[in-house]
């Protein structure tokens, strides 16, 4: 069969709309991380390269990097549950409550690959993980990382101890495990509700700096919860 020539040819615009929605739908790009996607037991709608799929102006048009690795894969999107992930009592838990910033959220996906956490839990207001600029900030993580949707009340329900970062917050360890460590919004941080339940806690610093980037703080945090185990 030759290339599909026209943009507007069903397949394309069903690679364009899983870009753009991901919601039952999405797109990798890259051979490595469409691979390791088949090798982990992703259900692959559709594998497809440059010049021989598509033609090299429709894949470009879809591509999302800047230099197109070749290849794009469609993908039914995976489905973990917030149960399995607080079941994992040997390993804390990352929850995110309303982190934006799909870079952000990527970054930590990332984090809990390298540190070893249960998963990530999305309170409501987080940018999507399967999004694909947080695919790419994950750098392959989210293909190994369980990442679930989770109320406020789920979370408090659940009875696990909870920490959640504050500026107020005591410059005390992290759990190392049985535990879900909470991060906030950008700017407006952990919710007052799940403050209200939680142990906060803050990472000592200087005085010259009043803040850290979400991500560089779950960085530190999640490094002094591994080392503690």
């Amino acid at each position: 069969m030759p290339p599909i020539q026209s943009r507007q040819n069903p397949l394309v615009k069903r690679i364009r709309e899983a870009i753009r929605e991901h919601r039952d739908e999405i797109v990798l790009e890259g051979p490595k991380q469409v691979a390791d996607a088949v090798a982990g037991g992703w259900e692959a709608i559709a594998v497809l390269e440059r010049g021989r799929d598509l033609s090299a102006s429709v894949f470009d048009s879809l591509a999302e990097t800047r230099e197109p690795q070749g290849v794009l894969g469609l993908f039914r999107r995976p489905h973990a549950t917030a149960s399995a992930i607080l079941d994992r009592r040997h390993t804390v838990a990352i929850a995110l409550d309303g982190v934006q910033d799909p870079g952000n959220v990527g970054t930590i996906v990332r984090l809990a690959a390298a540190f070893d956490a249960a998963g990530v839990l999305l309170l409501p207001g987080c940018a999507d993980p399967f999004g694909p600029k947080a695919i790419r900030a994950s750098a392959g993580a989210i293909l190994s990382v369980p990442v679930a949707p989770i109320t406020a009340r789920e979370l408090l329900d659940a009875n696990l101890p909870l920490f959640a970062t504050a500026m107020n917050g005591a410059p005390t360890d992290p759990p190392s495990s049985r535990g879900v460590l909470i991060f906030g919004n950008e700017g407006a941080g952990v919710s007052q509700e799940l403050l209200q339940r939680a142990t906060t806690i803050s990472i000592p610093m200087s005085a010259r700096i009043e803040s850290l980037n979400v991500a560089t703080s779950a960085a530190i945090l999640l490094a002094r919860s591994f080392a503690l185990r």
